[in-house]
């Protein structure tokens, strides 16, 4: 139940006119309000800066170096055996050496893990390093054929048309 209103402006406002001259009063009421608020808060604000400052904040503590990628060392497990497992690219794939060069570094990354202390790099470099074998498996090495026998002859058509004519030999 709002009030007679017998005065507009703020206090028309107040007691529920919604007139655009209440309306107009409020606003300017609440304008004066918030601008005696922001000096009163400016004042304050420097009142403590002359002082001391309103948080303390400890000195951080000196940061320990992170380790580095040793490229000097002799090679880790990892790497050691992936340089044993690609020793020959085929000559006829482009970025042979630049995809062995990124699986040897991923391989040194995976092998100093521990000693650089960040265990956070496992997950992601493995997954890059898989990606790299994949590419690499699929490029091929020189004298890689998993459908040549040693001699260069290929078996696996000669089998499947022998298997073939003996089931319709069969029939």
């Amino acid at each position: 139940m709002a009030r007679e209103v017998t005065e507009h402006g703020a206090s028309g406002y107040r007691r529920g006119c919604k007139c655009e001259v209440c309306r107009e009063g409020h606003r300017v009421q609440v304008a004066r309000w918030r601008a005696s608020r922001r000096e009163r808060e400016f004042a304050k604000a420097l009142a403590d800066a002359s002082g001391t400052p309103l948080v303390e904040t400890p000195a951080p503590e000196p940061v320990a170096a992170a380790g580095a990628l040793d490229m000097d060392a002799a090679p880790g497990p990892l790497e050691a055996a992936l340089i044993e497992d690609i020793t020959e690219p085929d000559s006829r794939v482009a970025f042979r050496r630049h995809l062995v060069g990124l699986a040897r570094l991923n391989a040194r990354v995976l092998d100093q893990v521990s000693r650089l202390d960040r265990y956070d790099l496992i997950s992601p470099v493995q997954l890059r390093q898989l990606e790299i074998l994949n590419r690499i498996a699929r490029i091929g090495f020189a004298g890689l054929d998993d459908d040549a026998t040693a001699g260069g002859t290929v078996e696996v058509p000669d089998d499947a048309s022998a298997l073939l004519a003996e089931l319709e030999g069969g029939e």
